[in-house]
């Protein structure tokens, strides 16, 4: 397939190097004028004649009709459907996740991706967020963004720390506001899985109104409602006791497995204003409201002796199960709210010869809360609420800029730019409230046994009578004080981080000669809690003719921890029980420290350091004909000091530690750590031409991103009481390795005809990892083993209409063909209901069919 894959590729750039030779000729029947690849980027460089082609490093620009046509109502399909480096995995029951959709670009974390809008840092959100394999961390939601307000995206796959501070390690993503003073456009989806489910509806619109000739003020409303995906199957476990009839006549596909349901309203107003000639006012507000659902793992009457699901799991009543409540199997499922609030307000003053000078202050705010219901708390028994709410965190950043540009009049050189700046941002992340106190303060039956509760006199022997096979009176084992998805936040875990960071930085872009262009960039930003930092960019573009140049860079970047991996804590029980004894069976607790915790330091941990990278980038810009371009680069981006979770610590050495610091009963123990380097190559193949045809006008498209990571330096032992123990096992070393497609294949054909218009993408995802046991190939303590998934292709089809009046009609089918990726094989399967993988690149939802209505005045 990779190698059918190459041949594909290889015929459509040997097919536009063949059109140079013909077209340089003879008259040529392509299309004369420049194409969109020639639209202006202000990502990247401080000039302002500067396109994707023209620009030192590789800029990409995805232009408004390129939204449209893929269908998508949210930012994050819309570039996942785009651009090669782009890749977030549309999960399953993505509960780590909490709904948050973040950019990630050249195969590593969201984490180290900056998001601008308009040129102006994006607040993160308050969650902490990961999908594997990348650890969880405060990222932007840029789907709180309407994409009905959006104009452009730009896109900067290089390291640009220097140019716009902290996280634009891989790269950038500029979202540029639409600016129309006139006109607007409503447009409504409806769309729906052809397996069922995941029925969406869209509105969205925006209108421009001009302050007479001198502004405009831009309006935008997106508004999402989409129902659950459910793709689950039979439950293989024993769900009842040994003898229980239940065990062949219940319905074993009882659960929901499958993409979430969620509802989004956004809104976005954006305005500028010439005060003067001379001096210009401009701001935006953005809001966002957000909801989704997702279902955690079923909880059924029988305990597993072991989580191995190739054995048995015996006769035992489930510590966790209150048959008054629920007396077979319950599914609870949690309900995550955002709230996100952003502002911008700045003014531009222009002096001629004396340069520009551009003056903003900006506040962004997010705000998260979680739900779950249809759930218990055992240790309140039959009096235990269904619902809790598990408390909320919050976020705030402000930040003043002060940036500066001028044109250098050097007269041994055809043009130079100098740009410089300072900053203040202060940046806060906390607990704003509490969970439920029912969800994790231990009711009165914690600590109680089986057979207290079932036996004679106990509060549930009623029940002992439905499970004659069961013999309680010899099970010790004890109910816990919180149930599996109950506890919130508690008293002892809240807390707050805070956090100032002071910064300037100086650059020059200089067009050298009418071939040689040339920047360099240098910033130093110095942060209240880690210290100074100094970061530099080394830019370069060299025209040999006028259709063949090469560009390289070489830039060095700094990610801080978030606020949220330095002020997370979070106690409770865990999920797997320890066997102490013959038939019993106690709950462990367990913390996730703080790093920084002076306690966690009885566990290994120490403070976090802030990660830092190096990246060298080579490419070449070919451009065929006027229609035509071909740009080919490579990069190597090292990342030193990642931050990772650690394993969860655990046995007698682990025990004893808590005993030593005064947390007695606890048995379990983690914390973020610095864990590895580690380094990704990369190569990205971008190539366009259009053609004008005598039947109507052509535009094909190859995209293609190769990627390999290497980790090496890992941190994988701790010292836990004179005891050596894993805190990064080697699965989690390669699913950093393997854990994303190391290839993405894009073909793009779009034909165009009067008033109609038809889209083709055909998008090849290469294989990917699952991870589970520290030996490959030799299966995990739990029973999970490795699995290679294969690669997945998907083809999309799109049709259009555009009528005279106006009116635009879109019918649009993604994964024509309704390919999944492969199953999960029985062992990696939490409970037999869940039979695809978290990391399936395109999700696991099958043939989505939509429909959209544009109206435009």
């Amino acid at each position: 397939m990779h190698s059918r894959s190459m041949t594909a590729l290889a015929a459509l750039l040997g097919t536009m190097a063949s059109q140079t030779h013909a077209q340089s000729t003879q008259p040529a029947d392509a299309v004369g004028e420049e194409q969109k690849i020639e639209t202006v980027v202000v990502l990247g460089t401080a000039r302002q004649d500067t396109t994707p082609l023209t620009s030192t490093a590789p800029v990409d620009v995805i232009t408004p009709e390129q939204l449209k046509e893929t269908g998508a109502v949210t930012l994050n399909q819309a570039l996942s459907r785009l651009h090669p480096s782009f890749n977030f995995p549309q999960g399953q029951n993505a509960v780590k996740g909490q709904g948050v959709r973040a950019a990630s670009l050249r195969g590593v974390g969201p984490a180290y991706t900056l998001v601008l809008v308009n040129g102006k840092r994006r607040n993160v959100s308050a969650q902490l967020s990961g999908t594997d394999p990348w650890p969880a961390a405060q990222v932007v939601d840029i789907n709180v963004i309407p994409i009905s307000a959006v104009e452009r995206i730009e896109v900067l796959r290089d390291g640009a720390a220097a140019q716009y501070g902290s996280d634009a390690i891989a790269g950038v993503i500029n979202i540029v506001l639409k600016d129309d003073a006139t006109g607007g456009e409503v447009a409504g989806m409806l769309g729906e899985y052809t397996d069922g489910g995941g029925f969406t509806r869209a509105v969205n619109g925006w209108r421009g109104l001009s302050l007479g000739e001198r502004g405009f003020v831009n309006f935008s409303v997106d508004y999402l409602k989409n129902d659950n995906v459910d793709r689950s199957e039979e439950d293989w476990r024993q769900l009842f006791p040994d003898g229980d009839p239940r065990n062949e006549t219940f319905n074993r596909k009882y659960g929901q497995w499958g993409q979430q349901a969620r509802e989004h309203v956004s809104a976005l107003i954006r305005s500028e204003y010439a005060v003067t000639d001379q001096l210009e006012a401009y701001g935006w507000v953005n809001y966002a409201h957000k909801e989704g659902l997702n279902y955690v793992n079923p909880e059924r009457v029988v305990k597993a002796v072991t989580s191995n699901p190739t054995v048995t799991d015996g006769t035992r009543i489930s510590e966790t199960a209150v048959l008054g409540v629920y007396p077979d199997i319950y599914q609870p499922y949690m309900v995550y709210t955002a709230r996100d609030f952003a502002a911008v307000t700045g003014l531009r003053l222009t002096q001629g010869s004396f340069g520009t000078f551009d003056a903003s202050v900006s506040f962004g705010q997010n705000e998260t809360d979680r739900h779950t219901f249809n759930t218990i708390n055992p240790s309140w028994g039959e009096e235990s609420p269904t619902d809790f709410y598990l408390g909320s965190w919050k976020s705030r950043t402000t930040s003043v800029t002060l940036d500066y540009t001028k044109d250098l009049p050097v007269a041994a050189i055809e043009s130079a730019v100098l740009s410089a700046g300072v900053l203040y941002r202060h940046e806060y992340w906390g607990t704003e409230d509490l969970g439920d106190p029912q969800g994790y303060l231990g009711g009165p039956l914690a600590g109680r046994t089986i057979a207290e509760l079932y036996g004679p006199g106990g509060v549930y022997e009623r029940y002992a009578a439905w499970f004659p096979q069961i013999d309680f009176a010899a099970d010790l084992s004890r109910i816990p004080a919180t149930g599996s998805s109950t506890a919130g936040i508690r008293p002892e875990d809240a807390g707050s981080v805070t956090r100032n960071v002071k910064g300037a930085y100086f650059g020059v872009d200089a067009e050298v000669t009418d071939r040689l262009d040339v920047g360099f960039t240098a910033r130093y930003e110095d942060y209240s809690d880690f210290g100074g930092t100094d970061d530099y960019r080394l830019t370069a573009r060299y025209e040999l003719t006028p259709r063949f140049a090469m560009r390289g860079t070489v830039s060095t970047g700094f990610h801080a921890p978030s606020l949220a991996q330095l002020g997370y804590q979070s106690s409770g029980y865990t999920s797997n029980w320890s066997n102490t004894g013959t038939n019993v069976f106690e709950p462990g607790r367990t913390r996730q420290f703080r790093s920084a915790d002076p306690l966690a330091a009885a566990f290994g941990a120490k403070p976090l350091e802030p990660e830092k990278s190096t990246t060298f980038s080579l490419g070449v810009v070919l451009r065929p004909d006027d229609t035509s371009s071909i740009t080919i680069d490579a990069y190597r981006l090292r990342i030193r000091d990642v931050i990772q979770i650690s394993e969860v610590l655990q046995g007698p050495a682990v025990s004893a530690a808590f005993e030593s610091i005064g947390l007695s009963g606890y048995t379990q123990a983690s914390y973020y750590l610095n864990a590895w380097d580690q380094t990704t190559q990369g190569v990205d193949i971008i190539a366009r031409k259009a053609f004008r045809l005598d039947t109507g006008e052509l535009e094909v498209a190859a995209l293609a991103s190769f990627l390999d990571t290497e980790v090496e330096n890992v941190n994988r032992e701790v010292t836990v009481g004179g005891t050596q123990l894993i805190a990064i096992r080697n699965a989690k070393v390669r699913d950093a390795e393997s854990g994303t497609p190391r290839n993405k294949f894009i073909l793009n054909g779009r034909y165009s005809l009067g008033a109609w218009v038809a889209d083709v993408t055909l998008t090849r995802y290469g294989s990917y990892r699952y991870n589970a046991g520290d030996v490959a190939g030799v299966p995990a303590p739990n029973g999970n083993v490795d699995q290679v998934f294969s690669p997945e292709t998907y083809l999309d089809l799109g049709l259009r209409y555009q009528s005279r009046s106006l009116w635009r009609f879109d019918l649009l089918v993604q994964n024509v063909l309704n390919e999944y990726p492969d199953k999960y094989v029985l062992g990696n399967r939490a409970s037999g209901i869940n039979p695809y993988s978290f990391i399936a690149p395109n999700g696991a939802s099958g043939r989505f069919v939509q429909g959209i209505v544009t109206f435009s005045f």
